[in-house]
């Protein structure tokens, strides 16, 4: 069995390119199919899972609505729960692909291949920008609000989670700069990477 782990900065393209990968390298591809599972198994809300886990920024109504120690009590179970889903996902024994969750710390055991993705301050908000859905006009300050908010919460749930820092370079296999690049361009690239990581640790 063979994985891949990405996390990635949120913006810069990090789920466009494991998704081209996954297809380029026939791996099964796992990202919001994970907070589904586990909102399905805790019965709630998916924009609720994606919140409490930092997937995307925590709305203003949810931070009014609990104290933060509930928020921390529940953000706590769902990562058990998420550890449960994802420890099903690879004892099903295929190849696959998954986006964030913290997979290279959480599959560790599996050795997998972990990348981790960043880019450029402009080129995260161009994206943003371009990846608004029709009727929907961010600010700029809106959009650098949500990008801090977001990166935030994944490093501060990566520190429950282990003492290895989250983007930390050295804490992955490959680092990739995806500014100035178009997604499709570097995918064989890096397909191809895997395809040597994986014949080298077999």
């Amino acid at each position: 069995m063979r994985i891949i782990t990405v996390s990635r900065q949120f913006s810069s393209g990090g789920r466009e390119l494991a998704k081209r990968m996954a297809d380029i390298l026939g791996f099964d591809y796992y990202d919001r199919e994970i907070i589904a599972e586990i909102a399905k198994n805790k019965n709630l809300d998916e924009e609720y899972v994606e919140s409490s886990l930092g997937v995307k920024a925590i709305p203003l109504h949810f931070a009014r609505s609990f104290s933060f120690a509930y928020a921390s009590t529940v953000k706590s179970e769902l990562l058990v729960e998420e550890k449960r889903v994802i420890d099903e996902i690879a004892k099903k024994g295929r190849d696959f692909i998954i986006v964030g969750r913290n997979a290279d710390i959480l599959l560790k055991e599996y050795k997998p291949l972990n990348i981790f993705v960043c880019a450029d301050h402009e080129s995260k908000v161009q994206r943003c920008i371009d990846k608004a859905l029709i009727g929907e006009n961010p600010s700029r300050k809106e959009i650098e609000k949500h990008l801090k908010q977001i990166d935030k919460s994944r490093e501060s749930t990566r520190a429950i989670l282990s003492e290895t820092k989250w983007g930390e370079c050295t804490n992955y296999h490959l680092t990739i700069n995806t500014t100035g690049w178009e997604i499709k361009e570097l995918t064989p690239i890096i397909s191809k990477l895997a395809e040597l990581y994986f014949g080298e640790n077999k």
